[in-house]
């Protein structure tokens, strides 16, 4: 009888010292974005992310990184690897796959959104009620708002009409149906690919962000830049549903309260921002040419922005999706945002 006893007070022992270290097992998530790890957007934001997700967890989730020059850094793929659970968290370009994410891209029209900060929180706000249905297919954890597109150019610029024939990579589909309304012919690229098309001369500018032009070294091969407030282009960062739900409820609690929503793309957009003014401060430096819209390019832009506008809406509206209230709920909030952020 004391042998039993004995054996069973070793067993629950054993047990006992057993369970802690099943707590503290690792889960280790595979993460892909096309950005390459010397990013300065990665370094920013996307690393720290993950470092602080798995702070967060006392060590419980860790990731493994596919990053720029691997297999799953596709630019195009990133949103259906993360669906399918080839990742099992993405961070990619909604606006890279135009139609998928029509409502979604309700946000990118033409002159609409002007701050990525503003644009981030307001767009993560109504996300839950506008765009769940869109996006069902991951679990969301923000959408990412860059700051606004300008147009980078090979060459020279005097005036809009300097534009016109010109082909200028473009991604989104206001800034797509805003070229070609003033007569630009817009060409779809992803990012890393500018570089070479716009070195070659296939293309005789680029839409893209200032980070971009470190990132992708755009830079290196532009002259002038066009400070219009084209567009802003979306991305996500999403985890695959499956695996989302089959983590412990206090760690789901986590990627939800504090690794979701308006918070974790303001972080995003902060980055953008800050990186964005130390790259077109090194341009200047260097002697490339900024220049804003006159007065008179402003006032030829604007009605063909606002007909992009209404005919995208439109256009969504018949698919059967409310691209109309989405849009004048986006309206409202950026311009509620916009009041708080003067009257602080």
């Amino acid at each position: 009888m004391m042998r039993k006893i004995l054996l069973a007070t070793v067993a629950a022992f054993a047990l006992g010292l057993a369970a802690p270290v099943a707590r503290a097992q690792t889960t280790t998530l595979k993460f892909s974005t096309m950005e390459a790890p010397s990013d300065p957007f990665v370094a920013c934001f996307t690393q720290p992310m993950l470092a602080e997700l798995k702070a967060a967890t006392g060590g419980r989730l860790d990731t493994e990184t596919y990053m720029g020059g691997t297999a799953f850094a596709h630019p195009l793929r990133q949103y259906e690897q993360v669906a399918q659970g080839v990742m099992d968290i993405s961070q990619g370009v909604l606006s890279y796959s135009p139609g998928q994410f029509a409502l979604a891209e309700v946000a990118t029209m033409p002159f609409l959104i002007d701050d990525a900060t503003i644009g981030a929180i307001a767009l993560n706000r109504l996300a839950p009620t506008y765009l769940a249905e869109e996006l069902k297919h991951i679990h969301l954890m923000a959408l990412l708002v860059t700051p606004p597109q300008t147009i980078h150019m090979r060459g020279d610029f005097t005036g809009i009409d300097d534009l016109k024939g010109k082909r200028i990579r473009a991604t989104g589909v206001g800034a797509t149906a805003l070229l070609k309304g003033l007569g630009i012919t817009p060409i779809a690229m992803p990012a890393p690919a500018v570089y070479e098309n716009l070195q070659k001369g296939v293309i005789d500018g680029a839409l893209a962000e200032f980070t971009a032009l470190q990132a992708f070294r755009i830079g290196e091969v532009t002259r002038t830049h066009v400070l219009a407030n084209v567009s802003v282009a979306l991305l996500f960062v999403g985890m695959n549903k499956a695996r989302y739900d089959s983590l412990p409820a206090d760690i789901r609690e986590i990627v939800r309260s504090r690794f979701s929503g308006p918070a974790l793309a303001e972080k995003a957009a902060a980055c953008w921002e800050r990186l964005g003014a130390e790259v077109a401060r090194g341009l200047q430096a260097e002697g490339q040419r900024f220049v804003e819209l006159s007065a008179a390019d402003r006032a030829r832009v604007m009605p063909v922005a606002q007909e992009v506008t209404a005919t995208y809406i439109a256009d969504v509206e018949k698919r059967g999706k409310q691209a109309a209230a989405f849009h004048a709920a986006l309206v409202a909030e950026l311009a509620k945002l916009r009041a708080e952020r003067k009257a602080q």
